[in-house]
């Protein structure tokens, strides 16, 4: 292929690509469907889409990319008014949380903690592994071509940006001890990530040109409310076990190199529920209790309350999933609020059993790796790993394999000790 031929492919993938599910993803639309979320008026970038679509379609693709432009400016001249009264440090932060936030008056003993760790690094491979064929399907577009899936699709891969990125918060801990910065975070990701996704790949690209997190999240990022920060959250929790402000506050250094509100709310969750889920509360309890570190008056805490009760009302995934359909077709497959609804939904209606929770889940559609990911995550801390299916287990095998740069395969059993050990210092009065 010679460089204007590689160009071109280029500029067209800025109107139109396909994601490895075979799914078409079109990133100018989805950069102003998400500023739209975000409540910011996009009705001249709206305008210009038909004219870019013209371009893709003429093969235009000087004409395309000086569009891009046009509507890059445009989600640029709003970039401010979306970050106003973000909170950019965690003291911040923690002034929208109530004032007494719930301590866990428990502890965990080593081999049980190592067992639930794996647990949960195994229940990440095995979701991410199912949800992969089918990410970014509808409901409707995985029932007609699958039915309802009771196996992996195709032979189970562990190498997905859902496991690379705490990969690096554990060698992150390594370099720089367990007051690492944002900033030092950051900087792991563009050491060893060759490449990433929407706010991920904005965000290493902001930082390369010098805006180091928390600013990092800000400069043309129209995708900081979706679910890229939420799949990142369990190694926090995992690495502060019964502690879920210290899990909340780990979240918040990760979450912030990239993401904002919606995208902010869902990794503090998901790292609070993993911190938590050691505690063996019950399923609905455990939901709750991590919705105590998010702001009540969000978008985020109004969602997940509200598909605990669709659960409630409907006692059955469909008629729950096709109420996350109704309730918020207004966001892309991607952003985080239709994809914690999917989270939920299969958790509650799972009931603590494994398969049902994962498969339900799935079932449901959206960003299911992220989303099966999390619900097996969470399963496999609360069971440990003995306590997962061998079916789902097994064909995982016995190492992790990554595109992390220096960390292309490391044994489950090893990832574990590296994580435990973190957590044995970390929280050492919660491990006995």
């Amino acid at each position: 292929m010679d460089e204007t031929a590689k160009r071109n492919q280029q500029i067209a993938s800025i109107w139109q690509v396909e994601a490895l599910s075979g799914v078409i993803v079109y990133p100018l639309q989805a950069s102003v469907q998400a500023m739209e979320n975000l409540g910011c008026d996009m009705r001249e970038a709206r305008g210009l889409l038909p004219q870019a679509e013209a371009q893709y379609n003429d093969k235009a693709f000087g004409k395309l990319v000086a569009t891009f432009a046009r509507i890059n400016a445009i989600i640029a001249k709003h970039i401010p008014d979306i970050s106003a009264g973000e909170p950019s440090t965690w003291e911040a932060y923690r002034r929208t949380l109530p004032n007494d936030l719930p301590a866990v008056e428990t502890h965990i003993d080593a081999s049980t903690y190592s067992d639930r760790v794996k647990g949960s690094w195994l229940g990440k491979c095995i979701g991410t592994a199912l949800g992969d064929p089918v990410e970014g399907w509808t409901r409707e577009a995985i029932r007609e071509a699958h039915g309802w899936i009771d196996h992996y699709l195709v032979a189970p891969k562990t190498e997905n940006d859902d496991t690379a990125y705490p990969v690096l918060v554990l060698h992150t801990l390594d370099e720089y001890g367990m007051g690492f910065t944002s900033e030092q975070l950051g900087l792991e990701w563009i050491e060893h990530l060759p490449s990433a996704f929407t706010a991920e790949q904005v965000a290493m690209d902001n930082i390369k040109s010098g805006h180091m997190p928390p600013d990092s999240r800000w400069p043309g990022n129209p995708c900081g409310a979706w679910v890229g920060a939420q799949m990142r959250g369990e190694i926090h929790g995992l690495i502060a076990p019964l502690s879920p402000e210290v899990a909340a506050q780990y979240s918040f250094r990760d979450a912030t190199i990239s993401h904002y509100r919606e995208g902010l709310h869902g990794e503090i969750y998901a790292a609070a529920l993993i911190s938590l889920a050691f505690a063996n509360p019950p399923i609905e309890d455990l939901l709750r209790q991590g919705l105590v570190f998010v702001p009540q008056d969000s978008p985020f805490t109004a969602v997940v309350e509200q598909t605990i009760e669709s659960c409630h009302r409907y006692g059955e995934w469909e008629g729950v999933a096709k109420a996350i359909e109704r309730d918020l077709a207004r966001y892309h497959w991607i952003h985080t609020l239709p994809n914690i609804a999917c989270v939920v939904a299969g958790l509650i209606l799972g009931e603590g059993d494994f398969e049902r929770t994962v498969l339900t889940t799935l079932a449901c559609g959206y960003d299911t790796d992220c989303t099966v990911g999390q619900a097996a995550a969470l399963l496999g801390t609360v069971l440990g790993a003995e306590r997962v299916p061998a079916k789902w287990r097994d064909p995982i095998g016995e190492a992790l394999d990554t595109y992390v740069l220096g960390f292309e395969r490391i044994e489950i059993d090893a990832l574990t000790a590296w994580t435990t050990t973190w957590g044995k210092r970390i929280v050492p009065d919660k491990i006995v």
